[in-house]
């Protein structure tokens, strides 16, 4: 019985979604109505006054790191299946359950780790002006939800 509730209560931490790498950062994340690119929105791009070389540069950057990331977020998409099937099963024991957890994290980590680095080249494209305002336009749009 102390090893399913510990089981279950071990599920109900990892079953929260976990945080991104870059949570409170101003930069923004992953996903959206354009996937990440805030230099595709028109008021944004006019916001940060972008110039045509800036943008060239940030969907480079983007189409550089795009693919792994999908493989690294489907590799944490599998991982997640993994433990979760050692969850259901009654049988593993809790070492071996803590194991998956630490490879689990780690997927994550990488994946955290990989979209941090193009935040970080992208943010180089920018000038400490631009960063700055995008910063003050994630804190407006944050406010606004």
């Amino acid at each position: 019985m102390k090893r399913v509730v510990s089981s279950l209560i071990l599920a109900s931490v990892l079953m929260a979604p976990g945080v991104p790498a870059e949570a409170g950062s101003h930069w923004p994340s992953g996903l959206g109505a354009h996937h990440g690119k805030f230099w595709k929105k028109g008021d944004v791009r006019h916001k940060l006054e972008l110039t045509e070389d800036q943008v060239r540069s940030l969907e480079q950057i983007y189409a550089r790191n795009q693919q792994t990331l999908v493989d690294l977020e489907a590799d944490v998409q599998r991982k997640r299946a993994d433990f979760d099937g050692l969850l259901a099963d009654d049988r593993n024991d809790d070492e071996r359950i803590m194991a998956e957890v630490d490879i689990l994290e780690q997927a994550r980590a990488n994946l955290g780790k990989a979209r941090v680095t193009m935040l970080l080249a992208m943010r180089r494209i920018l000038t400490p002006a631009q960063r700055e305002k995008l910063r003050v336009e994630h804190e407006r749009r944050k406010d606004d939800d």
